[in-house]
């Protein structure tokens, strides 16, 4: 049967069918752009994908139709609807889903007559290109290069294209010829959609080293709050204890308690305070210091008497073994 003279293709129809059964089946829908991708890397990033996303490459107007039959904020997508423009499907979490597609790209030179999305610079130092006529190349790009060592080195660091400016074809071939790939090419993401919420990169950008500090630092504060307000826990009560057993010794030594078990702390206290209130009487003072040398004597002597006594031991036992 011949196609009714003003309506839509037959596949345009199914493909807008289609796409609306896609987005009410996926809670999670991505709008990607893939300029610039070549087919070779957008074959392997499917391959990546596979079993996690489904990539639908589909003309913005079919979309905007599929849109135009769904409800709730579906609409919204259409803002970042222009350019090469893909669909990506899934039940995936919206933040793994845009670091999976942010790890699709692959570093890229940049090609001639293309504005650069960033500024390129050359650093000062050697580079694997040998001395001959391609030290000529990046002369012509504005790259201030010599032969140092026989190896043709960049004599100062140099930007040689902005962002926002146009790549010349000589800048191009330089850079080339350095192998510098300033950008990444692959898909990249304008905005996901997640039951109803939308999320645009600078949300979805998550600094996951950073945010696992974030946690690491909350739980500090949280443990030291619980510790200081005594609020029992699994995570405070060895804390809590051990807490206590310390207020409870520093309580008992400073109120002179003759408990076994701080008797040691509570007698150096005592008697570093009877020190202190004797130094306020020279003589007495003296007679204390007097009586610590003699102790301090005696014990040497003791000491020194427990160790002859060692060695006649050992010299006796000695004569014992020797004659049985």
């Amino acid at each position: 049967m011949a196609a009714v003279r003003g309506s839509p293709p037959k596949w345009k129809v199914e493909t807008v069918e289609e796409l609306r059964r896609m987005f009410r089946g996926y809670p999670v829908i991505a709008v990607v752009g893939f300029r610039g991708v070549p087919s070779n890397q957008m074959q392997k990033i499917r391959r990546e994908l596979r079993g996690k996303a489904l990539i639908k490459v589909v003309k913005n107007t079919l979309i905007e139709k599929a849109l135009e039959g769904l409800d709730g904020e579906y609409k919204k997508l259409e803002d970042y609807l222009y350019d090469q423009t893909a669909l990506v499907f899934t039940d995936m979490n919206p933040f793994k889903l845009y670091k999976l597609l942010e790890e699709t790209k692959e570093p890229s030179p940049l090609k001639p007559n293309q504005v650069s999305p960033v500024d390129v610079v050359i650093e000062k130092g050697p580079t694997p290109i040998a001395p001959g006529p391609m030290m000529a190349e990046l002369q012509n790009a504005g790259i201030p290069v010599a032969i140092e060592k026989g190896k043709v080195v960049v004599r100062e660091k140099v930007t040689v294209v902005k962002a926002g400016e146009v790549v010349k074809p000589e800048v191009a071939r330089a850079l080339a010829l350095l192998d510098v790939k300033p950008i990444k090419i692959g898909l990249d993401t304008r905005v996901i959609y997640d039951r109803g919420i939308i999320l645009t990169p600078d949300v979805l950008a998550i600094d996951s080293e950073k945010v696992k500090e974030q946690f690491a630092d909350a739980y500090q504060k949280a443990l030291n709050l619980a510790v200081n307000c005594a609020y029992v826990s699994k995570e405070t009560a060895e804390i809590l204890i051990m807490k206590a057993v310390m207020d409870a010794r520093n309580l008992a030594i400073n109120a002179g308690l003759l408990e076994k078990e701080v008797m040691p702390e509570v007698i150096a206290k005592a008697h570093s305070q009877a020190l202190a209130l004797a130094s306020l009487i020279p003589e007495l003072y003296k007679s204390l210091k007097v009586v610590e040398v003699e102790k301090e004597e005696e014990k040497k002597e003791e000491e020194k008497k427990e160790e002859e006594e060692e060695k006649e031991e050992e010299a006796l036992e000695g004569l014992g073994a020797l004659f049985g």
